[in-house]
């Protein structure tokens, strides 16, 4: 059998991200178990995983399962937000979610920066944070220690490669607080994949730089252009390149396809590839 991981169970760390498919984390955690998944990570875009949905007694029920879970952070949330009451609103919903994944015994909360806008300045379209770096700069840097600050004794917080994750202001700063916060990283593969050559070597070596940070790894596939979340092995991305990487840490690999079905067909390519 061929063990990529030699040293590692890391069957014990296979998961999948349930988003629409689900009525309740209960019924997610059951499909995991009853598919031969090891771990699951739901995706607090759905309203069934909302943190106001589950009474403590719920939640003692989750950490009963002795399932590991990950949590995702909804989508559409953005660090990246001058008006300081609604950064700040975003940010206690954040700390809701980092509440509710330590109550559960979450491994991990990953989450995205978001991303800012366009805007025309002499006939051209223009990325705002690229006018006023600074303040944006700034305020993104508030956000993350103010989550780094509350997720101490908590559940890590991580942070995902995608959307604003590439602006050099963001790089800027993580690369400033990554070795003195209490930050993480989530590496999604695939997202990796789609960038043009250069950019590609460039995410590889911040990943590499700070490989020791990364919790959490997604697994999915594409053809390099637009992120299609397709079944691994039916696209370009190279993972044994990655799993030979990633055999230097110890994360949890969440296969992020949709709907759940695909999932168990994912889980059956990983596994090939893997052993």
């Amino acid at each position: 059998m061929k063990k990529i991981f030699p040293n590692d169970p890391v069957e014990k760390r296979i998961g999948y991200q349930a988003l629409f498919d689900f009525e309740d984390a209960f019924e997610a955690i059951e499909f995991g178990i009853k598919y031969g998944f090891t771990c699951v990570e739901l995706n607090q875009t759905n309203p069934s995983f909302f943190p106001e949905n589950y009474s403590a007694i719920q939640r003692k029920r989750i950490r009963d399962y002795e399932f590991p879970i990950l949590l995702h952070a909804p989508e559409g949330l953005s660090l990246f937000n001058l008006h300081k009451k609604a950064l700040n609103g975003t940010l206690k919903r954040l700390c809701e979610i980092i509440n509710f994944g330590t109550d559960i015994n979450a491994k991990t909360v990953t989450l995205h920066l978001g991303s800012t806008f366009l805007i025309s300045v002499d006939g051209k379209m223009i990325y705002i944070h690229e006018i006023i770096p600074q303040q944006y700069e700034t305020t993104l840097k508030y956000a993350l220690i103010e989550l780094a600050e509350y997720s101490k004794d908590r559940v890590p917080v991580c942070i995902e490669n995608t959307a604003g994750f590439r602006y050099e202001i963001s790089h800027k700063v993580l690369e400033e607080l990554l070795d003195t916060q209490n930050l993480w990283l989530t590496w999604d593969i695939a997202h990796t994949n789609r960038i043009e050559d250069k950019g590609k070597v460039l995410e590889e070596k911040f990943f590499l730089k700070y490989l020791n940070k990364v919790k959490e790894v997604h697994l999915h596939d594409n053809h390099g252009g637009w992120d299609e979340h397709g079944i691994p092995g039916t696209g370009t991305v190279d993972f044994n390149h990655y799993f030979e990487i990633l055999k230097e840490v110890n994360p949890y690999f969440i296969i992020e396809v949709r709907p759940k079905e695909r999932a168990i067909k994912s889980l059956e390519a990983i596994k090939k590839l893997l052993f």
